[in-house]
């Protein structure tokens, strides 16, 4: 009797076992042939509301599942080892992340993450590529070749499909995060930063939301290393997690946010949230602020600290200027540049300084005093332009009607239309002779023109918004298009599109919303 129930119960587990292999054969056949028939197609149809892989999940692994965990609990342990694969199968990303990831194992982060239909079903390629990056950032020593190999997955989830290639697919929101993930661990956090707050812009259709709360976690890590906790405090509201809910409750404290939570609030974000030590100077911080205690601010230096005799118009606009070019970049204000202009308006206008010029200019046998007078406020202007870019102080904060500042704008107008200009052409030309960029290379192409307009915009206000917007709008649409309908990136193109169309909306310009919301109904 025993014997026979041994056999039973040895039947059954193969027969559970021949069952999962069977499962995982299948599972493996359906994607390959997917993959070879079009390796560029969109995700397949859903019934249900979920993928069709899910479905089977959902009414046939699920009902196993409990029914070994159940068994397992009456004390079957057999049944231990026809669940664990099954667990897998039903929960790839969950197993990928929790387990795979932290051990740093880039490449059984990427074959697993890549059966995962629920958190990465509009970029699987994407979603795979992403688990393999951030497995290689948690990797302690990875070797170059697994570095290479990260690389290589990267690049095809955003490579055009050939016909000689099906291995390659047009590059979508996960893949763009995978991109960033592997810019973090090459150390260019600049330039993760800017994928990863692309990643944002993207249509729904085409970026998973695991992607978006990685990207958002992230951005979040990041700004709290520099101190940013009011961008901390953005990030959390768009992103949940554990992490995220402890980065957002020290933010609101440090920066004085309205409902910040209490100190037992604090500590059970603190408690329920991973890598508590880590954070946990974080916590102090963030209590230490609740309760009162002032934070340090550094010292603001004094606009002219040398004593200059009164009426020496020349002597404090020189000390205000040198005080300005010895500040950090972080601590010019719009209020020393204004004080700075006005300086140099008086000493320029100066009557008694006009005279001591001609003199001086008399007895070095100079033409007259606007011989040194034209270049000095040339030199006063380049200065504060270039002050103006490295603080990126807004243009509200320090324009003003006076003479200095008004010839500082014009000039800053100018050099960054110029610039505007010129990235814009050659983006043009390169589209024209059809020279080909990988599509993330294409997209950080297109970011950093972005950000390069944006921060223009910024310093030197709506002038430069009206006078750039078209020759942009005409060359960027021109690229949207081409990859749009000779490259097949769509996801991509469609975000230049909405982009466009936000600023158009933004200027005014009603033919170009309309053009552009056509293009934007084109999809992706």
């Amino acid at each position: 009797m025993a014997r026979g129930a041994v056999r039973a119960r040895l039947e059954g587990e193969m027969s559970w076992g021949g069952l999962l292999v069977l499962a995982i054969v299948v599972r493996v056949i359906i994607e390959a042939a997917a993959r070879k028939a079009s390796p560029g197609a969109a995700p397949r149809p859903q019934m249900l509301g979920v993928g069709l892989w899910n479905v089977v999940v959902l009414f046939v692994f699920v009902p196993i599942a409990i029914l070994l965990a159940l068994a397992l609990a009456g004390g079957q342990l057999w049944c231990a080892v026809p669940l664990a694969p099954l667990a897998l199968l039903m929960a790839p990303w969950s197993f990928a992340r929790l387990a795979l990831i932290p051990l740093g194992l880039p490449r059984a982060a990427y074959f697993v993450a890549s059966l995962s239909d629920g958190a990465f079903r509009a970029d699987r390629r994407g979603g795979a590529a992403l688990a393999a990056a951030w497995a290689l950032c948690r990797a302690r020593k990875p070797a170059a070749a697994v570095e290479a190999w990260v690389s290589e997955r990267i690049e095809r989830t955003g490579a055009a499909p050939a016909p000689s290639s099906a291995s390659t697919a047009p590059l979508r929101g996960a893949g763009i995060a995978a991109g960033a993930m592997l810019a973090a661990y090459r150390g260019d956090v600049e330039g993760a930063r800017a994928l990863f707050d692309s990643v944002a812009g993207l249509d729904e259709r085409a970026c998973p939301d695991e992607a978006r709360r990685i990207a958002a976690g992230w951005l979040a890590a990041e700004a709290a290393s520099r101190g940013d906790w009011g961008a901390v405090s953005g990030y959390a509201c768009v992103s949940g997690g554990r992490a995220m809910w402890l980065l957002g409750a020290v933010a609101a404290r440090l920066v004085g946010e309205a409902p910040a939570p209490g100190a037992l609030g604090l500590w059970l974000r603190w408690l329920i949230a991973p890598r508590r030590r880590a954070t946990l100077p974080l916590v102090r911080r963030a209590l230490a602020a609740g309760a009162g205690v002032p934070r340090p601010e550094p010292e603001a230096p004094e606009p002219c600290a040398a004593k200059v005799a009164e009426g020496d118009l020349w002597s404090r606009a020189v000390l205000l200027h040198a005080a300005l070019l010895l500040r950090p970049r972080g601590q010019v204000s719009g209020d020393d540049l204004r004080r700075l202009g006005g300086a140099w308006d008086a000493a320029l206008d100066d009557e008694r300084a006009q005279a001591e010029l001609r003199e001086r200019a008399a007895s070095l046998g100079a033409s007259g005093a606007q011989a040194a007078l034209g270049p000095l406020a040339r030199a006063v202007e380049e200065d504060l332009a270039a002050t103006l870019r490295a603080a990126r102080v807004p243009r509200a904060a320090w324009d003003d009607l006076g003479a200095t500042i008004g010839r500082t704008r014009r000039r800053l107008r100018d050099e960054l239309l110029s610039e505007v200009e010129i990235a814009c052409d050659a983006l043009r030309r390169r589209v024209d002779e059809r020279r080909e960029l990988p599509a993330l290379s294409e997209w950080r192409e297109w970011t950093s023109l972005r950000a390069q307009y944006e921060t223009a915009a910024v310093l030197v206000g709506v002038e430069f918004r009206r006078l750039a917007f078209p020759k942009l709008h005409a060359d960027v649409c021109h690229a949207a298009v081409w990859l749009f309908n000779t490259r097949k990136e769509r996801v991509i193109a469609n975000a230049m599109f909405r982009w466009l169309l936000a600023e158009a909306e933004a200027l005014g310009d009603s033919r170009l919303t309309a053009l552009q919301r056509g293009n934007v109904e084109c999809g992706v």
